[in-house]
């Protein structure tokens, strides 16, 4: 018998983009499923747009008080009836065949999570390119992740009881919680990866705000600064890579402010080469095109 899905979407404010992500859920091959549709405070359409579908499958729950986004994740996991639980961010989309490409492994308790690639979808130029570009890893992942982080959350499935064993997301971040969680899992969770894009993450100009990279990296900054702290095996192994991630984000987060003698002397100072010179190259393009060098 296939287990159930819970297929969790949180919205603010979502109306723009809602009806392509409710309908890719839908009209997915595999149909045990249910959509906990979590209203975030919204004050547009939100509701009346997820009322028009007549499907029994939707449970609709609102928040009469604006939550962060991990509290408002956290809150829709507890209304779960599945034994797996599955995200989609309201402006993303799923292809019909996401869920039934994955279902012999769904069965199989060997598996604790499921990835799966995904083709990004910029909307201002309106063209597609896909996430990566390679076979991506099962089983014990933590040192794939630490050296190439990979895995978006509309992308993402989980077992119910994994979660409930990390006590659901950090509510205490506001960007990076479920890169929080995979690292946590990572550690011991049975990963199977999927390098079919059959998930469509929507990269828009809110996703790549001032505020947005600031705030990624100051919470980047405080999660490998509690990391540090801690005497993990894994992280001490790994650490030479975060630290380069945090390197990378506090560059990203500098050119989106001014482009100065300081920033490009931290350029120069990175030891990667390849790394070096592709943020030598951002330092001197005009600031609209830093989103290309993000990866």
């Amino acid at each position: 018998m296939t287990p159930l899905i819970s297929v969790i979407v949180n919205c603010h404010n979502g109306e723009k983009y809602l009806e392509k992500c409710i309908l890719s859920i839908i009209n997915q091959k595999y149909q045990n499923l249910e959509i906990i549709f979590f209203d975030n405070f919204s004050s547009d359409k939100s509701k009346a747009i997820i009322k028009k579908f007549n499907d029994k499958r939707i449970k609709y729950f609102y928040s009469d008080i604006k939550l962060s986004l991990y509290k408002a994740r956290n809150e829709a996991i507890k209304k779960t009836s599945g034994s797996l639980i599955a995200f989609l961010d309201v402006d993303d989309w799923w292809d019909k065949n996401y869920l039934s490409t994955k279902e012999i492994y769904f069965v199989n308790k060997k598996y604790d999570y499921f990835y799966s690639n995904v083709l990004k979808y910029f909307e201002k130029k309106n063209y597609y390119n896909k996430y990566k570009k390679f076979n991506f890893p099962e089983g014990v992942i933590y040192k794939f992740l630490a050296k190439d982080y990979f895995i978006i959350i509309s992308g993402l499935i989980i077992r119910k009881e994994i979660l409930e064993k990390e006590n659901y997301f950090n509510e205490n971040y506001n960007i990076i919680g479920d890169y929080d969680l995979i690292m946590k899992i990572s550690k011991y969770a049975i990963a199977k990866g999927f390098n079919e894009s059959l998930v469509t993450y929507r990269v828009h100009e809110k996703n790549f705000s001032k505020l947005n990279q600031k705030m990624y990296f100051e919470e980047y900054k405080d999660w490998f600064e509690k990391q540090s702290l801690q005497y993990d095996e894994n992280f001490q192994e790994h650490k030479r890579y975060f630290l380069c991630n945090l390197m990378k984000l506090e560059i990203i987060y500098l050119l989106y402010q001014r482009k100065t003698l300081s920033l490009l002397t931290k350029i120069i100072r990175i030891p990667n080469l390849l790394l070096k010179l592709k943020f030598l190259l951002a330092f001197f393009v005009p600031s609209k095109f830093i989103n290309f060098f993000r990866k």
